[in-house]
């Protein structure tokens, strides 16, 4: 059999990821205004490329229109904790379906995941251990036969990497995430979806304090300049 082509990414397509990770991230902070010929010139293409992606960007929540124009959305706190709130009732589920149609390949799958997270921690890019930790919870979701689930939760993909990235690049965060996924895949093995959900429930409220945490150390921070 031959190797399905990977078909070409578009300009579009290639700017809007670029966007998107740069906002993920905060190389483009919240409330920064979005100037579509700065960012045409920074990125090498034309402004009607960029202003189809803010666009986009405003669809996935990334980006409000203001009287001054585009800027990066501000995430409040009931924002932030709808978003954590969704991922429970989501995750939990995937986690229980998957404990309770263990395979021995779903664990070396989500062991492997886990380990390339743990890598692009330990290397320092919190960038790529985000990208690693949105592959580990595809894979939890397809094993658990949840594939309407996660076209939902990754409509959410953006904010949800938003504060992924701020609550990895924390050393506590950096150590105690993968620590939690793996009590939950440890519980998953054992076939134990009581225990494996309440495990991954104690990490998505730990994580959902922290992300107000600082949260709000930005907005007092902001306020002080």
């Amino acid at each position: 059999m031959l190797e399905k082509i990977e078909k070409p990414k578009s300009l579009k397509e290639t700017t809007l990821e670029h966007l998107r990770m740069a906002i993920m991230i905060g190389k483009l902070a919240p409330g920064e205004r979005l100037v579509e010929r700065t960012l045409g010139e920074q990125l090498g293409v034309s402004r009607t490329v960029i202003r189809e992606c803010i666009r986009h960007l405003e669809s996935e929540h990334l980006v409000t229109l203001t009287t001054a124009g585009p800027q990066v959305a501000v995430l409040e706190e009931d924002e932030i904790r709808q978003i954590y709130q969704l991922r429970a009732m989501l995750e939990c589920e995937a986690v229980r379906q998957c404990a309770e149609q263990v395979t021995p390949a779903i664990i070396a799958q989500l062991q492997d995941e886990l380990r390339q997270i743990r890598k692009q921690l330990a290397a320092g890019d919190v960038a790529q251990a985000m990208q690693k930790a949105r592959l580990f919870y595809q894979l939890l979701f397809f094993n658990a036969g949840m594939t309407v689930a996660w076209e939902l939760s990754d409509k959410l993909n953006g904010r949800i990497g938003r504060l992924r990235f701020m609550t990895l690049s924390t050393p506590e965060r950096a150590e105690k995430g993968p620590d939690n996924l793996q009590q939950i895949i440890d519980k998953i093995a054992k076939g134990d979806a009581k225990a494996a959900v309440k495990a991954c429930q104690k990490h998505i409220n730990q994580a959902c304090k922290m992300s107000l945490q600082i949260n709000r150390s930005g907005a007092d921070s902001n306020e002080s300049v």
